[in-house]
């Protein structure tokens, strides 16, 4: 099941849906539906993916979960409190997956990232990358399938 957040209108009356790229149905709140109108619930696309986590997680829901924590660095140049920078980057930001490129996740497995931006802290000092990591992939334990 690979699920998008798609947007439906025009602003300022854009409203967003789940769709079900399978067979083109749409989230009702409790089913998937042919009516794309009933589907138009969601006013933020962050909104719809916190339901399309919720129902990829009932699908997938008899494998073994596991959380994984990745840093996300943000700089910011000036006086906004933390509060004012998360909720900038709650509604500026979308975290987006190239889930029709890629599926879910690797081995038939569901990845389902969340960026808690409410848990916003600052840091004394930022960690530049050095000339030899890679920004992408830093980590020093060899994957399984190497």
């Amino acid at each position: 099941m690979i699920l998008r957040a798609e947007p439906i209108g025009q602003p300022p009356s854009r409203r967003w849906v789940v769709q079900n790229t399978h067979d083109n149905t749409v989230w009702d709140g409790e089913k998937f539906v042919k009516d794309w109108t009933v589907g138009r619930k969601y006013v933020h696309p962050s909104d719809a993916c916190s339901d399309m986590a919720e129902i990829l997680k009932d699908f997938y829901g008899g494998l073994e979960k596991r959380t994984f924590v990745v840093p996300v660095e943000i700089e910011v140049y000036g006086t906004a409190t933390r509060s004012k920078i998360a909720r900038y980057l709650y509604q500026a930001s979308v975290l987006h997956m190239r889930t029709q490129e890629y599926g879910n996740g690797p081995c038939e497995c569901l990845v389902l990232p969340t960026i808690h931006w409410g848990k916003i802290r600052e840091s004394r000092e930022s960690a530049p990358l050095s000339d030899t990591e890679d920004p992408a992939i830093e980590s020093e334990e060899p994957d399984e399938d190497e």
